[in-house]
């Protein structure tokens, strides 16, 4: 027996700023996800890393929010999409992967997700569980003339060339848009017939980037199945500034610990701006929208607080409790307190030759992910930014001696909100 959803998705999702655009009216979809049964929806993800990125939150909480709402989500891991490569948002060609990195990277991405969307039956519980699968299970097989045969006819080239995803590429400077690629479309469309037809998925969430392959995945379902299909796109994370969202110094924010140390993810959170702590609670917690709007509206110290339950709450969601609890108290103690030996603070091993060889402090900011090349570091250390413990460091090429490791340890401070401790060992 199926319990009919308690909250209606598109007000949460709304109320949240998570709606860009929708396929049909507000009204028509949220009569849509007020029907007794439960909808089923999907969200695809490309495995071209073995880590997704922040920007990626954007739509694991959706289906989070989906899911909390007594729906049924499906999360599509792209391993036969990945192969040809998503031309929406770019503009050149991905990378070509293997088939062997691909499904190493999509064992790992599936991994994250359920961190956050539950893949396992809860006994006693209403809420559905997530299903996970890999497009490679229906399309790798699936022969070019098969795939032409049933799903060409209903694709209109003319269609496909006003499509954002493709029309970027082919006014962009350079090579414009492969066969190859071009193909994408038709393939994630085909994934929204076979969702619908093996498991009655009749929604499809992505990003906004995705309007065009939802449409179209939307209009095939439509003529080879008769299906009522709905899309709905959610906003493309941008920072108050203009800045790209989800970048430090050292690169992407990833959500695998490895990539991202669980410190280095708490202060990015951490050292949000301002005009974005409210968005982006909303976006990426779980906060009732009452506390989401309250801490949004807060000023002074207040806000900074505001931006700690932020860092907070995030690296709970995806490194869970006790490491968010770690970066959170690491944090306080090194900027608060002032102890920088406490656990959790960025570290790295410093051998003593290195010292004796000459390392400069140039090299140590590199080696602490401050800066991507030589030339950033040297304009960090000109700009005034650097220290060496509480001296600022005013020559780029200062070599870094035992002197500067009383204690045993070298503390490289950049700015106000960076640091690490390179401990000397032997």
């Amino acid at each position: 027996m199926t319990t009919a959803p308690t909250l209606n998705l598109y007000d949460t999702l709304e109320q949240r700023g998570l709606v860009a655009q929708t396929t049909d009216t507000p009204d028509v979809l949220r009569a849509r996800l007020s029907q007794p049964e439960p909808v089923t929806a999907y969200c695809g993800f490309d495995p071209t890393a073995d880590s997704l990125h922040v920007g990626s939150l954007v739509p694991i909480m959706a289906l989070a929010h989906l899911q909390r709402a007594g729906h049924r989500p499906i999360v599509v891991v792209g391993g036969a999409t990945a192969l040809v490569g998503d031309p929406s948002g770019k503009t050149e060609a991905r990378q070509m992967l293997s088939r062997e990195q691909i499904d190493t990277n999509a064992g790992c991405i599936g991994d994250q997700i359920g961190r956050i969307v539950n893949f396992t039956d809860t006994p006693g519980s209403d809420t559905p569980a997530a299903v996970l699968v890999n497009n490679a299970d229906w399309l790798a097989d699936l022969s070019w003339i098969d795939l032409l045969r049933e799903a060409g006819p209903h694709f209109s080239v003319n269609r496909m060339l006003t499509m954002d995803s493709v029309r970027s590429r082919m006014d962009a400077a350079g090579s414009g848009i492969s066969f190859l690629e071009f193909n994408y479309m038709v393939m994630q469309a085909y994934d929204f017939l076979h969702l619908h037809r093996s498991h009655g998925c009749t929604l499809q969430l992505g990003g906004q980037d995705q309007w065009g392959n939802i449409v179209m995945g939307i209009e095939l379902g439509r003529r080879l199945a008769d299906a009522s299909l709905a899309g709905l796109t959610l906003p493309l994370v941008t920072k108050s500034d203009g800045s790209k969202f989800g970048k430090s110094e050292s690169g992407n924010i990833w959500l695998d610990a490895n990539r991202t140390p669980p410190y280095d993810f708490f202060q990015f959170w951490r050292n949000t701006a301002d005009a974005d702590v409210g968005k982006f609670l909303g976006y990426f917690t779980f906060l009732p929208i009452e506390e989401v709007q309250s801490l949004a509206v807060a000023e002074g110290p207040a806000l900074n607080e505001s931006k700690a339950v932020l860092a907070y709450e995030v690296t709970k969601l995806v490194h869970g409790e006790a490491e968010a609890a770690k970066a959170r108290d690491a944090a306080a103690k090194a900027f608060g307190a002032g102890d920088v030996t406490a656990d959790g603070v960025p570290n790295q091993p410093l051998p003593k030759p290195r010292l004796a060889d000459g390392v400069t402090v140039t090299e140590l900011i590199r080696d602490a992910g401050f800066a991507s090349s030589n030339g950033e570091a040297r304009r960090l250390v000109q700009g005034g930014g650097v220290r060496l413990h509480d001296t600022k460091v005013a020559d780029p090429f200062h070599a870094v001696t035992a002197d500067d490791a009383p204690d045993g340890y070298v503390l490289l401070r950049v700015g106000k909100k960076k640091l690490c401790r390179f401990d000397l060992v032997d």
